[in-house]
Formats: structure tokens, sequence, C-alpha cells
């Protein structure tokens, strides 16, 4: 049986995420630089703010334990 150990990664917009504000360049050098370490995006998750807008957002990113 497999055993996985887990990563998160925040991430930050610049106004709204509908607006297309995300560094679309350091999110895919982010994401690049985890999978050469072994790690496998699962989801992103959006976080807002307490008026409803999307202010930031949360990489989660597995790989395998190997003993």
């Amino acid at each position: 049986m497999c055993e996985w150990e887990y990563k998160t990664i925040k991430f930050f917009t610049q106004g709204t995420f509908d607006a297309g504000k995300i560094d679309e360049r350091e999110l895919e050098a982010v994401l690049n630089e985890a999978g050469a370490r072994g790690w496998e995006l699962v989801s992103i998750l959006p976080g807002t703010g307490a008026d409803g807008e999307l202010w930031d957002f949360v990489a989660v990113l597995k790989r395998e334990v190997i003993r």
C-alpha cells in the first residue's frame, strides 16, 4: 500500500480571480519546480475574502513516501 505526504502552496491574486489577475508564469514555475521534486498537483482550492471575492488560492500536492 502506498503512503503519501502532502504539501500546500498558497498563491495570492491581484484583484479578483475572474479578472485574470493571476501571475500564470509564477504559478507555472512554482508547480514545475515542485513537480521536478516529485510532487504531483492534486487540486487547487479557492479562498475568498469577506466580500466574496477570490483573494488567494491553495495548490494541494502529494508525493509518495519512499521508505
